[in-house]
Order: structure tokens, then C-alpha cells, then sequence
């Protein structure tokens, strides 16, 4: 099995844990600590992990310091992307606010711990390959 299919299936196993976490919170939370977008913010999130790890794939055929290059970049353009959704969201959605902030916030946190935990495996793989 390829590592980008390794890692679409962990992402989906994640994904899937975090909404039936989500909806068992969501359910015996009261309304106001609730937003009705959070399938949509962990699609999102599965969608844009998905695609970055792919393009990290790509970066790291190249050399170290590409690769490096690449990661800073991505992330920082990540956040922006990222802050940019939030904003717009906000914008149209102020009642929606408070739920929402602290829905993404943890969906951030569960994928970009499960990111970078892939991403330093797979270089750390990476190496090892190329020293034998």
C-alpha cells in the first residue's frame, strides 16, 4: 500500500472518530455551544490534509532543503487559508461564532497533530531508505 493511500485511510479513520465524537457532544450540548457546520469543517479539514500530505509527498522526492522550503511555505500558507475561512465565516455567521471558533480549533489541533506525526515518519523513513 502506497503511503499516500496509508495515509487517506488513517485520515478517514480520524475523521470518522471525530465526527461520532462530535455528534455525541453536539447532542447533549445546549444550543448555543453548537454549530451546524461541523460535517463541513471536517470534510474541509480531510480534504486540505489530504491534498497537502500529496504535495508533501512530491516535495520530498526532491532535496532536503526543498522539502524544508516546501513545509514553511505550506504551513504558512495554510494559516492564512485557514484564518481567512474563519473570518469569512464569521463575517455571515456572528451568532455562530463561539461554537464554531472552538469546533475548528480542536478539528485544527486532532489534524495538524496527525499531520506533522505523518509527515516526520515519512521523512524519517525517507532517510533510512536512502542510507542503506
Amino acid at each position: 500500500m502506497t503511503k499516500l493511500k496509508q495515509f487517506i485511510k488513517k485520515l478517514a479513520i480520524i475523521t470518522i472518530v471525530l465526527a461520532v465524537l462530535s455528534f455525541i457532544v453536539f447532542s447533549y450540548t445546549s444550543e448555543a455551544w453548537t454549530t451546524n457546520v461541523w460535517p463541513l469543517v471536517l470534510l474541509f479539514f480531510f480534504i486540505s490534509n489530504g491534498l497537502l500530505y500529496w504535495l508533501f509527498l512530491g516535495a520530498q522526492q526532491k532535496k532536503l532543503s526543498t522539502f524544508a522550503n516546501f513545509f514553511m511555505l505550506s504551513t504558512s500558507l495554510k494559516l492564512l487559508v485557514y484564518l481567512a475561512i474563519i473570518i469569512v465565516y464569521l463575517i455571515f455567521n456572528r451568532e455562530d461564532a463561539p461554537p464554531f471558533l472552538l469546533s475548528f480549533f480542536i478539528y485544527y489541533i486532532a489534524y495538524t497533530g496527525f499531520e506533522v506525526k505523518s509527515i516526520i515518519k515519512t521523512q524519517k523513513q525517507s532517510e533510512n531508505g536512502s542510507k542503506k
